[in-house]
Order: C-alpha cells, then sequence, then structure tokens
C-alpha cells in the first residue's frame, strides 16, 4: 500500500487473482465493465467468462481514447478497468481523464499497475480508486513468488475487497 500510495491492501494467491478479486467485489449480475483492448490477456479471457457464466456485459475499448470513454459509460456501468501502460503494446493512457469521466457518472477505476509497480507510476495521485500489481513481476524479481495486490485508499472499497476476498476463500501461503 505504502508503494502504490495507498492505506489498505489486500493480498491474493497472483495478480489474476487480485482481478478476479476486484471483479467479484464491484460486478454483478447485469452490470458493465470496460476493459482496454491492450489488457493483460488472462483479464480479457476472464471478461468472456464473466460474460458467459455471469451476464456480466464487458466491453472492449481503445486505451487512448482520455475523456472520450465518457461516450462509452453506460447506466450499467460500474468499472472500467486500466493499465499504465498497456500489457502489450505499452501505450500509457490519459488515466486522469479516464478517471474524471468515470467519477463524473459515478463509476470506479481500476488500474492494472503491474509494470509500473507503483514506483513508475502512483495511481492515486491520478484519480485511480482500486490499484492492483502481479507481485510476481517487479516485486519478487519474477522468479520466486506468486501473489497479486489490490491497494486503495478508502476504507468502504477495501471492506467490499475483504469480504470477497473472504467469500472466494483466498489466501496466500
Amino acid at each position: 500500500a505504502q508503494i502504490e500510495g495507498g492505506k489498505h491492501c489486500v493480498l491474493a494467491p497472483s495478480g489474476l487473482a487480485a482481478i478476479t478479486l476486484v471483479n467479484m467485489a464491484f460486478l454483478e449480475t447485469g452490470d458493465d465493465v470496460l476493459v482496454p483492448d491492450n489488457a493483460y490477456g488472462p483479464n480479457k479471457e476472464q471478461g468472456a467468462w464473466l460474460q458467459r457464466s455471469f451476464g456480466i456485459s464487458v466491453r472492449f475499448y481503445d486505451p487512448m481514447i482520455g475523456a472520450g470513454i465518457s461516450d462509452l459509460i453506460l447506466s450499467n456501468t460500474k468499472l472500467i478497468w486500466t493499465e499504465a501502460p498497456g500489457s502489450v503494446s505499452m501505450e500509457v493512457a490519459d488515466v486522469p481523464a479516464i478517471c474524471a469521466a468515470a467519477h463524473s457518472k459515478g463509476v470506479l477505476v481500476a488500474l492494472d499497475n503491474t509494470w509500473s509497480a507503483g514506483l513508475a507510476f502512483k495511481p492515486f495521485d491520478h484519480g485511480v480508486d482500486i490499484s492492483m500489481q502481479a507481485l510476481t513481476k517487479y516485486q519478487s524479481g519474477g522468479s520466486d513468488v506468486l501473489m497479486g495486490a489490490v491497494i486503495t485508499k478508502d476504507v468502504e472499497l477495501n471492506n467490499r475487497l475483504l469480504m470477497a476476498h473472504m467469500r472466494l476463500g483466498f489466501g496466500v501461503g
């Protein structure tokens, strides 16, 4: 939490488990989530699973859309994912513009901050609500730890994450 500039941190068994934790804490049947089309591949696959098995609408967007994301936000959009930089092609989205558009419509923004590791990009300084990292990468040197982290500044968001963490039975060894 300190590295990211947050206050609360929930650990998960992997980076993908951290993504799952966010999705399960904040999405339910009938909701809509926006995911950048340069997202981490398993996050995109999870989107297909959320749609198919849980009735959650998942739409992909151009990560360089900036404030234009406002046009994609529907009345049932609950969460927007972003990455800084993107996992595959390393674009750096206009995160402050995405956050401003999302927050003006009551939508949460989650950031996969694995590539920046909380060092090169401070998510909460740019308006992000939830940041996550695969600690398997930078934090552990990519060799001996399989773990993820979800970081927030807001106690209510953290409480929702803790409840989903318990319900999913996530534990870290």
